[in-house]
């Protein structure tokens, strides 16, 4: 009897009602244009199969679960209703979702190519900017002549956002992609080196006394001391950095780019394509959840030995 109620509360619940809903909306016409729905439904049905596999794991109460994809599929009928039945949000402005994710058949090939083009920057100014991030905070923080020198400089140039020099940099420089690497490296830099030279500072003394008595070297000190015990931190950071370097990135690509994510709503909010420019918005929120999501598994690999938050 028990497993009959489990069984039918996982069919008949408030998230599996909302699914139907919202994709029964698909199909009802209006009186302005309609783009095909497949997109969109294939949208719901890969929600709605997220939700089967996460109600059947047992990892969270089903009551969760349900109340997550509830508020998801309540997004998207709302959505749906507000602009068919409603006419509370005006198709122009704010088109309906089948019109939206049309748009990624429609137009993938742009939009891959974007994508590309601003992972390209990402990558490569990030990595240059916590490399050297880390490499000159570790020797920075260790020496106390250079951290007393140049602290106080690194504290008055960080406190200036990244994106303030944007408009400059982007006018002096070669290339849009030569700025975009400089802007982004210095959103990234700068927190690192400062968020590096105080984790050196707060590594445990008596760490640095026992290593003192084997009598290692300033670089053995560096390398295999200091640097370990400030991984930590520094992996901990990497999300952070990520989504500060996207922010800074899709601002800039608005200034003066050609190509990329950023550019992409760009253009099309010029155009008032607001179809694309939903489409692009939803781009960059699933590429940056996606990173995020990345950063995540990168993190439970590398910190095994960490106990993590639960």
């Amino acid at each position: 009897m028990n497993q009959k109620k489990s069984a039918s509360n996982k069919i008949l619940n408030l998230s599996n009602i909302l699914f139907a809903a919202a994709a029964g909306m698909a199909f009802v016409p209006a009186d302005f244009h309609l783009d095909p729905p497949w997109a969109y439904l294939a949208v719901l049905l890969w929600f709605e199969a997220a939700f089967i596999i996460n109600s059947n794991i047992g990892r969270k109460k089903l009551i969760n679960v349900v109340d997550l994809y509830s508020i998801i599929f309540s997004v998207f009928l709302l959505w749906d209703l507000g602009s068919k039945i409603f006419k509370v949000l005006h198709y122009t402005l704010f088109p309906p979702p089948q019109n939206v994710f049309y748009i990624f058949i429609q137009d993938y090939p742009r939009m891959i190519a974007g994508f590309f083009h601003s992972m390209y920057l990402i990558l490569v100014s990030v990595s240059i900017g916590m490399g050297l991030g880390v490499i000159l905070g570790l020797f920075v923080g260790w020496y106390q002549r250079p951290r007393e020198a140049i602290s106080p400089v690194i504290n008055v140039v960080a406190s200036v956002p990244a994106l303030v020099y944007a408009p400059y940099i982007v006018a002096v420089s070669p290339t849009f992609q030569m700025a975009s690497i400089i802007v982004i490296f210095m959103g990234v830099f700068f927190p690192t080196m400062m968020n590096m030279v105080s984790n050196v500072k707060n590594v445990d003394q008596k760490l640095i006394d026992s290593a003192k008595s084997l009598n290692l070297s300033d670089f053995a000190m560096l390398v295999k001391v200091l640097l370990p015990d400030c991984a930590i931190p520094i992996i901990g950071s990497l999300r952070i950095r990520i989504a500060t370097a996207f922010m800074i990135l899709v601002m800039a690509e608005t200034i003066g780019a050609n190509s990329g994510l950023g550019y992409y709503v760009k253009r099309w909010a010029a155009w008032s394509d607001y179809p694309k420019v939903f489409a692009g918005i939803i781009l960059i929120a699933v590429v940056v959840t996606g990173i995020n999501a990345l950063i995540g598994l990168f993190e439970k690999k590398v910190l095994k030995w960490v106990e993590m938050p639960k």
